[in-house]
């Protein structure tokens, strides 16, 4: 009997030690982690350029595997809704069609085919109807 006792003890020792304050992180920080916190894989070719970082629309891109993934950097203008920088947009064109409007700094390209692909940003201000800064580059997938 003193043995069971012994054994139900260390049993719900083990129970209260695997219990812990599991807080979740917040999801709005989840987008940009999740593109930060990616890791190269030693099979898919990395390759990014750099643009000045003085450019008031500095543009950073890095391609993995058949991802392309986009960083913007854009002096006085904010993708948050609670800045109190002007909000801005950003229009993605991929060889020339539009594919989505953008409302974050980080953001993915996915799924392009094999080739050279002409990608376009257009940053759009507030409320304007026209792009007022837009960057261009090419990338090639493998």
């Amino acid at each position: 009997m003193k043995g069971l006792k012994y054994l139900f003890c260390i049993q719900l020792l083990f129970i209260l030690g695997a219990c812990h304050r599991d807080i979740p992180e917040p999801e709005t920080k989840l987008q940009v982690e999740s593109v930060a916190a990616m890791e190269i894989g030693s099979d898919m070719p990395v390759s990014g350029i750099e643009s000045n970082k003085k450019d008031p629309f500095y543009v950073r891109h890095q391609v993995r595997g058949k991802n392309v993934l986009v960083e913007c950097i854009v002096q006085g203008v904010s993708f948050r809704g609670q800045s109190a920088k002007e909000k801005g947009k950003i229009l993605l064109y991929v060889d020339g069609t539009k594919k989505e409007e953008i409302s974050s700094a980080a953001f993915i390209i996915k799924g392009l085919s094999s080739g050279t692909h002409r990608i376009r940003l257009e940053l759009v201000k507030g409320n304007q109807p026209s792009a007022s800064m837009n960057k261009e580059f090419y990338v090639t997938i493998p």
